[in-house]
């Protein structure tokens, strides 16, 4: 199994972080994607877009996550939620259950970018940061909890790019959705108060980008319904392979 993006998935991701990086405001920044040609990747080519897949396509989310970037790339209608006692939140319209696992992939592959920003942040702020005459970096306690981060973020990216894949390619993808899901929701959220923690008061000040990031994790966690959620999504996709 090799997941590994290919030279045409790769230019991608260089572009979606040149575009990314170069955009000032939310407005911009869609326009800038929209003529860099990322928001057809994945409509027909016969229709002006770049015939593309949802690997493709994920790739692009990850680096608006990973500036964690204001842009409507992921939205619900208003007039597509449905309230349903005691059920949740239901969304109506056509072919959602087939779309349902693209929106799996969306939500997991914004929030992969956006601990990985994270983790940037954090990784340069102990780098650059000295105490008692010495950068937090070389302190043991710190080491060892930027150490946490970078597996969680690392772990998190693993799974998230093989469930995308699998779903890109058409193999079955739905424990592997589950498992990106599930990590997402229990590990990112405990990650990013980690990076809060090490920056100190500079993870509070709105005027850092850090408290984007955490914005960003926790919406996408609220959008997957949460650890306990995705824990039982999880579970469910796994016990008919036991039997």
């Amino acid at each position: 199994m090799d997941f590994r993006p290919d030279e045409t998935q790769q230019a991608i991701s260089r572009l979606a972080a040149e575009v990314v990086a170069g955009s000032d405001t939310p407005e911009r920044l869609w326009k800038d994607l929209g003529h860099a040609g990322l928001l057809t990747l994945g409509a027909p080519e016969d229709a002006g877009g770049a015939g593309l897949g949802i690997f493709e396509i994920t790739l692009v989310l990850t680096e608006i996550g990973r500036h964690a970037a204001t842009t409507p790339t992921l939205q619900i209608s208003a007039g597509s939620v449905t309230l349903v006692p005691d059920h949740g939140v239901r969304l109506n319209g056509p072919y959602l259950r087939e779309q349902h696992p693209f929106a799996i992939a969306a939500a997991c592959a914004l929030a992969d970018g956006a601990l990985a920003g994270a983790l940037d942040l954090t990784a340069e702020h102990i780098r650059t940061r000295h105490q008692f005459g010495k950068p937090l970096a070389t302190f043991q306690a710190v080491a060892q909890q930027i150490a946490d981060v970078y597996i969680a973020s690392r772990t998190l990216h693993l799974a998230v790019l093989n469930a995308c894949w699998r779903l890109g390619t058409g193999r079955p993808a739905e424990v592997d959705l589950a498992v990106a899901a599930q990590w997402l929701t229990a590990e990112a959220p405990p990650a990013i108060r980690t990076c809060h923690h090490l920056h100190g008061g500079l993870g509070l000040m709105i005027d850092y980008p850090l408290h984007r990031h955490t914005t960003m994790i926790r919406d996408m966690v609220r959008f997957l319904g949460g650890a306990e959620q995705t824990l039982t999504t999880l579970g469910e996709r796994c016990v008919p392979r036991l039997h």
